[in-house]
Formats: structure tokens, C-alpha cells, sequence
């Protein structure tokens, strides 16, 4: 099997001294549309962020595509995309700029880049935005911006932390299109955080659960609903939260 994702015994503590990160191993193979889950502050944006190379590990070993993210950073990001929670825009420039900023900064001439935000445009509904600056978007198109600019420079990995928070519906239906015809006709693999466990159950394959800084469950999303529910047919987020809640039973403060 390829592995996109291999990270082992990969610990992670930030200098006021919390420890988010306690021993995470993880394999995530090619084109593998995966989603990892927990309550705020569990580490799912620490581990995005330490397998994305942006945070530097204490411990443990990570290859993303067979690559040391801290030893070829530049190489893993020519083939990664991210979305991260913050919309991380320049405010005083337009929707169309941006993209095409973006496709130069990945090495395409002027009319490579044009044409690719063009595409990107379309594909996020943006078309009656193109103009606007990014400070007079709403929260949603801002959102949409900020993942259409990941999806620049045709990444065969793409990470996403809450990416459809502030969207409506519509436009969250319009997303996922998007994404699953990447990950389905493209190959590209999908690691995605979310707190809307409808998506995760509906899009996702692989699961792994992450509370407190140590994954609880790492397999297929149908053998959790399988395993808190044998007899029934739970849904994903009435599993996550049968599993939490037992987990507070026990006497642990888990917040949900």
C-alpha cells in the first residue's frame, strides 16, 4: 500500500506547557479521504499543523509521501494544500488577484494563473465576488476564498481544518462537490477536521478519534458506528457522542 501519511510516537508540547500531542501513530494511505475527530482542544489543529510542517515535533518521526516535512518543507508544499481555520486573506485586495497571486507564487506565467483562478472561481461560486475585496466578503465567501486558494496549485494532499464553517448550505453542498470529485477523480487525499459530523460520516472512509493529545480510535468510519452500536444503525455523531459520554461515566472531563 502507499502511504500519503506516516507518522509515528510524535509528540508535541507548546512552551506554556501543555501537552497536545502524547505518542500519535498514524498511517493515512494515497488518495484516502480521512477525517480526524475530537472536542475543542483535543489536538486535531496541532496535528494538522505539525504533519503540514508549519509546528516542529519534540518527538517522533512523520513522512508525508515519503518526505521529512521539516528536512524538504519546500518540496512537500509544492504538492500540499491547506485550509486552515483562520481565513487568512489580504483584506485590501480582490478575490481574483488573489488566486492569481497564489498560481505565481506556485510558478505558473500570468495567464496560467488567470485561467486557474478563473476555473476556481467558478467551481467555489465566486464569479459575482471576482472584483470585491476580500474585507467586503462575507464570512462565507471568505471561507470559500480561503479554500479555493489551497486548491491553486492542483495539490495531491489537502488539508482541511473546519473548511465549511460560515457557509450556507447551499454553498456547503456546492464544497463538497468539489472536494469529493478531487478525491474521487483526482486522487488527491483529503485529511479534514470538522465538528459537522454529518460530513465526516457522509464523505469520509477512515476515522481516527483524538482526545486529549491520544487517539482513542484510528479505522474505518463504519467500525466505530459498529462498535458503539452493533445492533443499530448510529449515525457518526450519536457514535462520537456515545463514545465521549462514556468516557465522562468513567470520570473523565472530556468537553464535547
Amino acid at each position: 500500500m502507499n502511504w500519503m501519511i506516516r507518522a509515528k510516537n510524535v509528540f508535541k508540547t507548546y512552551p506554556n506547557g501543555f501537552q497536545a500531542l502524547k505518542g500519535i501513530d498514524l498511517e493515512i494511505a494515497d488518495a484516502d479521504f480521512f477525517t480526524l475527530l475530537g472536542p475543542n482542544g483535543a489536538g486535531k489543529s496541532t496535528l494538522l499543523k505539525v504533519l503540514s510542517g508549519l509546528l516542529r515535533v519534540d518527538q517522533g518521526e512523520i513522512k508525508i509521501n515519503s518526505l521529512n516535512p521539516e528536512k524538504h518543507f519546500l518540496q512537500i508544499q509544492r504538492f500540499l494544500g491547506v485550509c486552515s481555520q483562520d481565513n487568512d486573506l489580504d483584506p485590501t485586495d480582490d478575490v481574483i488577484s488573489q488566486l492569481i497571486f497564489q498560481g505565481r507564487l506556485f510558478g505558473m506565467t500570468y495567464k496560467e494563473a488567470t485561467k486557474r483562478a478563473e476555473e476556481l472561481a467558478d467551481l467555489f461560486m465566486l464569479n459575482d465576488e471576482v472584483k470585491k475585496k476580500a474585507q467586503d466578503l462575507s464570512g462565507g465567501n471568505k471561507r470559500k476564498l480561503h479554500c479555493a486558494l489551497a486548491l491553486v496549485h492542483n495539490p495531491k494532499l489537502l488539508f482541511l481544518d473546519e473548511p465549511t464553517v460560515g457557509m450556507d448550505p447551499l454553498a456547503r453542498d456546492n464544497f463538497w462537490r468539489v472536494i469529493c470529485h478531487l478525491n474521487q477523480s483526482a486522487g488527491v487525499s483529503i485529511f479534514l477536521t470538522t465538528q459537522y459530523l454529518e460530513e465526516a460520516d457522509k464523505h469520509a472512509s477512515h476515522m481516527a478519534l483524538i482526545i486529549q493529545g491520544n487517539l482513542h480510535f484510528n479505522g474505518l468510519v463504519k467500525d466505530f458506528k459498529l462498535q458503539m452500536h452493533p445492533e443499530s444503525s448510529l449515525n457518526l455523531e450519536e457514535s462520537y457522542l456515545k463514545y465521549v459520554r462514556s468516557l465522562t461515566e468513567k470520570g473523565e472531563n472530556h468537553a464535547v
